[in-house]
């Protein structure tokens, strides 16, 4: 059998992507370095039909000798498999400015037919197909050249085979009705807004549950806005830069001046002397804020002394829910969303459907049974160390789930 040798000159890029344009589903995948830069580094691209695999150097070729592949990603009409597919597609929105659609994503394709979550593609592989994937290259320099044959052989092993592992996965997606659900979560990785600078959105991840008043606020935003245009500009890692907890800290203590920020635990002594004055900046900006203008400080919702049951049995519910139809629960809710479905006062699935608290493409039968049990409709209880559904109009059991083990 040939070893695969990566494609380095654009005539051949065109005569792949001429290929592959002629097919209804192809697969790729991309490596890249990533533990000393804030941008993943792609060192290697990787395409696949149901018959033949490539591999694309992207060190030897330009953005516009691979714009015949792009397109390929790019084209409507051809459905594409990718496993885990979002950080292959910042590699693509960050190199070369577009995003690959439609996607399948055989992680999610594979959580929502039963395989359980966030399956490795070895393990998916040897499931679906009986077949073992090379190992010992997972953390590796893609950037070397010339790429050692063990190498070009472990990646493409990784697009080789997931077509027919899509083709499986897409016909027991036909059957239970979930095809568009798997298409709604996986289309949620093309979006560019998930791969554009969001300094708001972070520091609300880092104030989240912790106590956090206005102006500590304002001042976490602007220090969270600092750090990113150092990161970005520099090229490297939110650490080596400063923890989030070193951001909320700082933003809580507020130093006044370089020799009170001088003694703040977090910080180098290089990067002090190059951005204390920056920092400083950020600091006092967040405090001139007028209060009228400072943003709200997020507040994780929480149950009240007589919710706080309700939300466990909810909990419990879900987590039963999501069991009974093979799926993982957060395709269907958010934790922190719970208690907001239990407040909501629903009327009907359709209402459920239009809150916005399921998430995108769940199917009606899941809302309708989660209406069952918020219109008190349905209950839980144990029998025989099994959990049953009882109808509570006519205390029948309905269905039997889980066991307590």
């Amino acid at each position: 059998m040939r070893k695969p040798v990566p494609i380095t000159d654009a005539a051949a890029v065109a005569a792949v992507a001429e290929s592959l344009s002629q097919q209804e589903i192809i697969a790729f995948d991309t490596e890249f370095l990533r533990e000393k830069t804030f941008y993943p580094r792609l060192g290697l691209l990787q395409f696949a039909d149901r018959k033949n695999a490539w591999l694309v150097d992207p060190l030897a070729l330009s953005p516009g000798d691979l714009e015949p592949l792009l397109g390929v990603l790019t084209d409507p009409k051809i459905l594409k498999a990718a496993h885990a597919a979002e950080q292959d597609q910042e590699c693509l929105y960050h190199d070369y400015g577009i995003l690959a659609e439609p996607v399948l994503d055989t992680s999610i394709a594979a959580a929502l037919t039963g395989s359980g979550d966030q399956i490795g593609l070895g393990a998916l592989l040897r499931k679906l197909l009986d077949i073992q994937l090379p190992k010992g290259h997972t953390r590796t320099n893609w950037t070397r050249r010339p790429l050692p044959p063990a190498m070009a052989e472990y990646a493409v092993g990784d697009v080789k085979h997931l077509v027919r592992a899509a083709d499986l996965l897409l016909a027991d997606l036909d059957k239970s009705g979930r095809r568009e659900w798997a298409m709604t979560l996986s289309a949620a990785f093309a979006d560019p807004r998930r791969y554009e600078p969001d300094p708001d959105a972070i520091a609300s991840r880092i104030a989240s549950g912790r106590s956090a008043g206005s102006v500590t606020y304002a001042v976490l935003r602007e220090l969270v806005g600092w750090r990113e245009n150092k990161v970005r500009k520099s090229d490297i890692p939110r650490r080596w830069v400063a923890e989030d907890s070193v951001l909320l800290s700082l933003a809580k203590a507020r130093p006044a001046n370089l020799e009170e920020l001088s003694h703040f635990r977090g910080f180098g002594a290089k990067l002090l002397q190059k951005e204390g004055q920056a920092i400083l900046d950020a600091i006092q900006r967040g405090k001139d804020l007028p209060p009228e203008n400072r943003p709200t400080p997020p507040r994780k919702t929480q149950p009240d002394a007589d919710e706080a049951p309700a939300v466990s049995v909810l909990k419990c519910f879900l987590n039963l829910l999501s069991r009974e139809h093979k799926v993982p629960a957060r395709y269907v809710i958010e934790p922190d969303d719970v208690i907001k479905l239990l407040r909501g006062r629903f009327r009907s699935a359709g209402e459920l459907a239009d809150s916005g608290l399921l998430k995108p493409g769940v199917p009606e039968e899941i809302g309708e049974a989660l209406m069952e049990v918020l219109n008190g409709r349905q209950a839980l209880t144990f029998s025989k160390g099994r959990v049953q559904y009882i109808e509570v109009s006519t205390g029948q059991t309905t269905r039997q789930t889980l066991s307590r083990h």
